[in-house]
């Protein structure tokens, strides 16, 4: 095989889901450019892609998993019962049957994605930090001081886990799953799997100390989002259906995540008013409105105004 080569981070399988045309070929995104969004109909075959993401260097010579990927997982969730109901648009009838496709599905696309191998480096800075605000055990900084002294360690470990999902099993057990539906279309990304922060539960568990508790999000229609909590719930799971302050509240989030993370490079999003609205409220200014194409626009210099309590 031969090196560079893009390798792409967003299945197509679940990007079709969200295509604006019959021959599900095209999406209409959010994408950066610079200081500038572009909203516009794209390619699906263009989006989602990252140069040598997959490879490694192992004992001086790459390694790509890039085929493991496919075959190992992609392959079977996409020929699953639980995606032939989601690509049909019949998530009304996920059920418990679905709940380990769905959860390996939510994992998976959590952690093969350039965003999560940059938390994982940034996490190793600041493991070295003995005044960071993440109370480290000390197993872990040790683990990550390795990842300090070997750098192809941490593209090593980010291979294994976005080529296979045996390193999820374990929080299985206990974790909870909830499709939640609704009547008008949620937006997604080429990051899809958002991290919300949620209520204090006690039954919640938490990667690392100190951490608030969050949910993992992943919208696999544009109608119909995964919801997974870790953490001792039984074999807890739900199929519902939210109204419009859900679906309002979650779009939001899509844009916020859009505006905040470099690695978070397009939105997939319908036009209109609530895009204005959602990217006005994210400090972008509308340049050019229209039907085929829209630009929004944000300093590069702009900084997040300081939070106050009145915030929330």
């Amino acid at each position: 095989m031969n090196y560079p080569r893009d390798h792409r981070y967003v299945p197509q399988f679940n990007l079709r889901n969200f295509a604006c045309d019959p021959e599900r070929r095209k999406i209409r995104t959010l994408a950066k450019n610079g200081e500038y969004a572009i909203w516009a109909e794209r390619s699906i075959e263009g989006l989602g892609f990252e140069r040598d993401l997959y490879v490694h260097s192992y004992a001086g010579i790459p390694v790509s998993v890039e085929s493991t990927i496919n075959r190992s997982v992609e392959t079977p969730i996409s020929q699953s019962d639980a995606w032939a109901k989601i690509q049909s648009g019949r998530t009304d009838a996920l059920d418990r049957s679905d709940k380990p496709i769905l959860y390996a599905l939510v994992r998976h696309l959590e952690a093969r994605t350039p965003h999560y191998l940059e938390t994982q480096l940034e996490l190793a800075q600041l493991a070295a930090q003995p005044d960071s605000e993440i109370p480290f055990t000390d197993e872990e900084r040790e683990h990550y001081a390795e990842m300090r002294a070997n750098p192809a360690l941490g593209k090593e470990i980010f291979n294994y886990m976005s080529a296979s999902v045996e390193w999820s099993e374990a929080a299985y057990r206990g974790a909870g799953v909830s499709i939640v539906r609704t009547a008008k279309p949620v937006r997604t990304s080429t990051t899809p799997v958002m991290t919300i922060r949620s209520p204090e539960h006690p039954a919640v568990r938490l990667p690392l100390p100190g951490m608030v508790p969050f949910t993992y999000n992943l919208a696999v229609n544009p109608t119909t989002i995964v919801n997974l909590v870790l953490g001792d719930f039984d074999d807890a799971f739900l199929n519902v259906l939210q109204g419009e302050d859900f679906r309002l509240d979650m779009n939001r989030h899509f844009a916020c995540q859009f505006g905040h993370f470099p690695h978070v490079r397009h939105m997939v999003t319908d036009a209109g008013d609530e895009l204005v609205s959602d990217m006005t409220w994210a400090h972008y200014r509308l340049l050019k409105a229209g039907d085929r194409k829209m630009v929004f626009h944000r300093p590069a210099d702009w900084i997040p105004p300081a939070s106050t309590p009145s915030d929330g």
